[in-house]
């Protein structure tokens, strides 16, 4: 009768140790996609608030999210939008160690404004549907 109630018990309590440590991971995950995004904002010199958020993905894309009003001038001018997704994506592939990759920019609605596709030496800028670039 007690193995029954012991066997009952530990039943009952494993799926909060696998809980646990799931937990613990998207924490850990969480921290270096923070992390991740405060280097790549210092890096390219972007000023707080304007990169909301950044995560890279596993098939070798990369995703910014930005405050669109602090980079209205920027999406406008080409010269200086076609500036930042070079260097976005020197960065990520120097970061990621890729020979090709793919970085796409959304708004905080995440509509996409850009996005630039390809190596270092042959790349492709596609513009989104967003107003910032008309």
């Amino acid at each position: 009768m007690k193995r029954g109630a012991l066997l009952i018990a530990v039943s009952m309590l494993i799926p909060h140790f696998a809980l646990a440590g799931q937990t613990t991971y998207n924490d850990e995950k969480a921290v270096i996609k923070k992390d991740l995004s405060l280097e790549y904002a210092k890096k390219l010199g972007f000023k707080k608030g304007q990169i909301l958020n950044m995560e890279i993905v596993d098939d070798s894309t990369m995703k910014v999210y930005v405050d669109e009003c602090s980079f209205c001038g920027v999406f406008r001018n080409a010269k200086a939008r076609n500036d930042i997704a070079h260097k976005t994506l020197d960065w990520f592939l120097n970061k990621t160690g890729y020979k090709k990759g793919n970085v796409e920019w959304y708004n905080g609605n995440k509509i996409k404004i850009m996005s630039i596709s390809g190596s270092l030496s042959a790349s492709e800028i596609k513009l989104g549907s967003s107003c910032s670039t008309r």
